[in-house]
């Protein structure tokens, strides 16, 4: 049985949270633009690896495009009914790809003035030409269009039209289609089946890397993920509406507070059966835990693809002082690795909560996370749910615990905590400061955790793994701090 993680914790002594913990310094032999923060979650690429929480106050559609855009992930919450969350999964879906679906079509036999209109007033430079079968016969772009008023006006698509068409095949790379563009030196390339039917369009704009590190699908959307309850839906119209919200989501993020319980367990392995997407199940927070869903729960070794840890740690979060029950994250980031190397190395492992200030990141990592999740560092931007309001001269917007008060009334997440708990609330509702554009704050934790890796001699997140940890004294927490100023510190 492995001890690696726990041990730098110190777990035999003490359940250790973030302030309780330092990393050590390390010997630094690379440049600082040789850092590697990209960690991976199954077959799945994270160019930064934070995740927001799947909470109504955090992580809605404008937030979950922005994170994917970024590189990172927004995981959507689940505290609304199936028709919203389809909503929701299908807009961030269809946010972005660089093919392009809804193609602008014209027939052969119809006027190139009616061409010349739908290419002006839908700012498009050119149309597929498909015949009443939908196959592809050409393609006709502003250049193709005559000078002369009266060819424009009589003239017929067909006889203006390029007629060998260069196309590529579904499912082809964003290399490829750039590679057969610069060769035939098109600006436009129609998406065509082994039928001859027109899937998409691809255009040279469209390739053009806006957000070079964006979490994308392998068709060039971007990554969709979705919080889940693990209770299975019996009627079948409500199975009915999970298979169709799958069909928009990568990743379903089982959301429960405690997940070691028999029932849950049960009811995700026939959520799994249900469903197609990969899976991450937790809440977790301890070794044993760990172990038991690694080695008896018999999950589809195929979907399961990643264990969420942390258990009363976050900041709006009152589980622990209402059932005096806990794992703070680091601690229990530390329990889970140890069982996750002993019995499947191939399980990615997420931080989820407890984290105040971006030194938090790195020491998540060094603990034996592979990315971390925070609800607290995004409530307050502008791409979170809500309106900003102003208390005192001061922006702030509303952030709330999913087992507050508040966010239980919905009815949606009442499994999400002890079920036929109804009085006693486990979460808080309150203002955090606004502190605008989400692209600012997560700069701010990226470098956070690329100096962090920097100080401790780290090149990459497996390198972080190895650094060191020390326990820091009440006494040593203050001079770490700011102190012994007159200021506002």
């Amino acid at each position: 049985m492995t001890d690696y993680y726990r041990k730098k914790v110190h777990y035999e002594n003490i359940i250790a949270t973030f302030d309780d913990v330092l990393i050590l310094p390390g010997y630094t032999d690379f440049s600082p633009f040789d850092v590697d923060i990209s960690s991976n979650l199954g077959n799945y690429k994270f160019h930064i690896p934070i995740l927001t929480s799947a909470m109504d106050t955090v992580t809605e559609e404008i937030m979950a495009i922005k994170m994917a855009l970024l590189g990172g992930l927004g995981v959507l919450h689940r505290n609304c009914s199936y028709e919203r969350q389809l909503k929701m999964v299908r807009i961030v879906k269809r946010a972005r790809s660089f093919v392009i679906e809804d193609v602008a079509t014209i027939l052969p036999n119809d006027r190139i003035s009616k061409a010349k209109y739908i290419m002006e007033n839908y700012n498009i430079s050119g149309l597929v030409v498909v015949d009443n079968e939908k196959k592809v016969c050409g393609i006709l772009t502003k250049r193709d269009v005559p000078y002369s008023e009266e060819q424009i006006k009589n003239g017929l698509v067909k006889d203006f039209m390029t007629k060998k068409v260069i196309s590529i095949k579904p499912g082809a790379s964003r290399i490829d289609a750039l590679n057969l563009l610069f060769e035939s030196r098109k600006e436009k390339l129609p998406v065509i089946d082994d039928k001859g039917e027109l899937t998409g369009l691809i255009t040279k704009k469209d390739l053009a890397p806006e957000f070079p590190l964006a979490s994308m699908d392998k068709e060039g959307h971007l990554l969709c993920a979705l919080a889940l309850s693990p209770r299975f839906p019996e009627p079948k119209q409500a199975q009915d509406m999970l298979r169709e919200i799958d069909n928009y989501v990568d990743i379903f993020f089982i959301d429960v507070a405690d997940y070691f319980k028999s029932a849950d367990i049960q009811g995700t392995k026939k959520l799994m059966n249900l469903l197609d997407s990969d899976f991450v199940l937790g809440n977790i927070g301890t070794y044993e835990a760990a172990e038991h869903i690694l080695t008896k729960s018999g999950f589809d070794s195929e979907k399961f693809i990643g264990l969420k840890v942390g258990m009363g740690s976050g900041s709006i979060c009152t589980t622990s002082i209402q059932t005096g029950v806990g794992a703070p994250t680091m601690f229990a980031t530390a329990q889970v690795a140890d069982a996750i190397n002993d019995y499947n190395p191939k399980i990615a492992l997420i931080a989820d909560g407890g984290f105040k200030n971006p030194g938090d990141i790195p020491k998540a990592i060094t603990a034996g996370a592979d990315l971390i999740m925070s609800g607290h560092f995004f409530a307050g931007t502008e791409e979170s749910p809500g309106f900003i309001d102003t208390i005192a001269g001061r922006k702030v917007k509303v952030y709330r615990g999913m087992g507050s008060k508040e966010a239980r009334t919905s009815g949606y997440v009442t499994d999400r905590y002890t079920e036929g708990s109804k009085m006693l609330a486990e979460g808080v509702s309150d203002y955090v400061p606004f502190t605008g554009d989400l692209a600012g704050v997560l700069l701010s934790l990226k470098e956070g955790l690329i100096n962090g890796m920097i100080y401790s001699g780290a090149k990459n997140i497996k390198e972080m793994k190895k650094a060191k940890i020390g326990v820091i004294t009440p006494t040593g927490q203050r001079e770490t701090s700011t102190h012994d100023l007159i200021g506002k510190y």
